[in-house]
């Protein structure tokens, strides 16, 4: 990783399953207990899930309460279509940064 805390990259699962989102999920929460920003390497996502959509976006919501750095890197074309699905592209689209 390298780099200070908010452009700490955690790469997203290739797939949006109850484990890998319960895992993200974990992290997130470690990431927002130590203070620290978090952008999301969404360039592998394969199949995402709703949980996983349901996921980022709360993580979004806990970072900005909290003022930290949220972002997400690169979505694939899945997880743009997968959120076009669900009426959330706008919300992908506020959450997109560029890597530095």
């Amino acid at each position: 990783m390298g780099g200070d805390a908010a452009s700490a990259a955690i790469e997203l699962p290739a797939t949006g399953d109850a484990i890998t989102v319960a895992a993200l999920k974990t992290e997130l929460l470690e990431r927002l207990a130590a203070g620290e920003g978090v952008r999301l390497d969404a360039r592998h996502v394969a199949e995402p899930s709703t949980a996983l959509i349901q996921t980022i976006e709360a993580g979004a919501a806990a970072f900005a309460d909290k003022t930290l750095p949220f972002g997400l890197l690169e979505p694939s074309d899945a997880l743009c279509g997968a959120y076009e699905t669900l009426g959330l592209f706008t919300a992908l689209m506020s959450r997109i940064v560029m890597e530095m």
